[in-house]
């Protein structure tokens, strides 16, 4: 028999049960569900994350505020993008962002480069931008970043950017193969055969014109091919480990031999000595010069003008020297620049993660389509399932820039002999590219006077090619570096390697 009590305990649980149900009946009816205080109800969309970002700019002008690149971006990432666009030539960008950094008015985002230079190092360092090392791991792209550009990005094992990957393999020769052809002459496989097919492109009437007006060699002040002869001839790519000791290039004894040969090779002008004042291309692009060393995508896009205007012209390019430690190939570090996210602007560790999604969305196929290939129907068709570049496109221009990810990724665009070339290079490759030990390296000297040191080194190498030092004053140059700092730079890299860097 039931008690008062139990009778009142039951119609208390009715009327719980169609209160309950009621609420439900409501909520089901509305479409709505509770959701945590401060978040949009599911199926309400949220508000665009508003985001200033400060990018350097390659080109002539700026991309328009209404670019359909940009919308698509912020389509696909729920953003509001205000985009601050600087030019990159000289060092007006970098000027701009040590200007910035000065300014404590720091953009959401922003791309810093000479990530180990002095200034750009102590920013890092001194915590003006977020230590993204404790959050990629819970990010579904960044999560697997190439570990060699993870690696050389970091400082003492902390990542304070997110490093633009590029490929390892990636330097070699780009050379007019009609001149070859001309000549009768093979691709080159060793120095000594660059030497000589120089030697034949200035003196021999390669373009068969019947004039003396042709240059083996298109160098400019980097003196590119001086790199590539050291690591063809068995020495390092910048800075190697020698007797258990990091230890610069010029420090080789590889070093000097293909400095004695590029100095020979400018004597004979099949080098060009105007070479520290010449712009890059330039003598290539005027069919002036049969050779130069970058890295090789440049074959691809740099001289299309050039092609156009005489479709006699065939430009082809070569990693696979053959040296005394076998074929190498110049490694790049593995990554071109950060992509920051300063602190004074990004305050919260909350909106810091709302960021760094936004930047992990840049590496989803869709994104990484857009950033390489641009818009279907615009930049690119598909059809009968195979992806074309359409004549004339830009791609995606400037916005390129914001891509940290695989520059391959995305939709496969039908590509041209040159271009598969260049692809199966680098792939070959990867396992030849000799990289710059210092890269993931730190030392307080080098932070501190590595910059006016190595330019002292610069300056006496090109006035060794030039024929302005002798052997004792390249030696003499040398050894004022070493006394300098350089014995401390060499200490101080090896401690770190021996720590940290294997």
């Amino acid at each position: 028999m039931k008690t008062n009590e139990t009778r009142k305990f039951a119609k208390m649980i009715s009327v719980v049960c169609l209160t309950c149900m009621s609420v439900s009946l409501l909520a089901a009816c509305t479409g709505k569900t509770e959701t945590p205080a401060g978040q949009p109800a599911a199926g309400t969309p949220a508000k665009p994350l508003e985001l200033q970002i400060m990018m350097i700019q390659q080109g002539a002008e700026p991309p328009k505020k209404d670019s359909p690149i940009q919308k698509k971006i912020e389509e696909y990432t729920n953003t509001k993008l205000d985009i601050i666009w600087v030019p990159g030539a000289g060092t007006a960008y970098d000027d701009k962002v040590s200007a910035t950094n000065a300014s404590g008015k720091l953009p959401d985002v922003m791309l810093i480069r000479k990530t180990k230079e002095s200034a750009m190092l102590n920013a890092q360092m001194s915590g003006m931008y977020w230590d993204l090392t404790p959050f990629i791991k819970d990010t579904k792209n960044l999560s697997k970043m190439n570990p060699v550009a993870v690696k050389n990005a970091s400082v003492s094992g902390k990542l304070y950017g997110i490093p633009r990957e590029r490929v390892l393999a990636r330097y070699g020769m780009i050379f007019r193969k009609d001149w070859l052809d001309n000549l009768g002459l093979q691709t080159p496989k060793t120095a000594d055969d660059i030497y000589n097919v120089a030697k034949a492109f200035t003196l021999n009437d390669p373009d068969k014109d019947g004039k003396n007006n042709t240059t083996g060699i298109q160098e400019d002040a980097t003196m590119e091919l001086l790199k590539q002869l050291t690591i063809y001839n068995g020495g390092p790519n910048g800075w190697g480990l020698k007797d258990g000791k990091i230890t610069p290039d010029f420090l080789y004894p590889e070093f000097k031999k293909s400095l004695d040969l590029y100095k020979k090779m400018v004597s004979e002008k099949l080098i060009s000595p105007d070479f520290p004042i010449a712009k890059k291309y330039d003598y290539f692009n005027q069919g002036k010069a049969g050779m130069y060393f970058s890295v090789i995508d440049d074959g691809a896009t740099r001289h299309l003008d050039m092609i156009k205007a005489n479709p006699k012209v065939v430009v082809d390019v070569a990693e696979n020297f053959d040296g005394p430690q076998g074929q190498k190939v110049r490694g790049t570090v593995g990554y071109d620049s950060l992509i920051v996210i300063p602190k004074s602007s990004v305050t919260t560790e909350a909106k810091m993660k709302q960021v760094l999604a936004f930047l992990d969305k840049l590496g989803d196929e869709e994104m990484l389509t857009l950033l390489n290939n641009g818009i279907e129907g615009t930049d690119y068709k598909v059809e009968n399932g195979a992806a074309k570049r359409v004549d004339g496109s830009q791609l995606s221009g400037e916005f390129v820039n914001l891509r940290w990810g695989d520059q391959y990724g995305g939709i496969k665009i039908t590509k041209n002999a040159i271009e598969t070339q260049i692809d199966k290079m680098f792939a070959d490759n990867k396992g030849i590219a000799v990289n710059d030990l210092s890269a993931a390296l730190l030392s307080d000297t080098n932070t501190e006077k590595g910059v006016d040191l190595k330019k002292a080194i610069t300056d006496a190498q090109t006035k060794f090619a030039l024929g302005e030092l002798d052997d004792k004053g390249w030696s003499d140059a040398v050894d004022k570096w070493v006394k300098g700092g350089g014995d401390k730079i060499m200490e101080e890299f090896t401690a770190d390697y021996n720590k940290n860097g294997k």
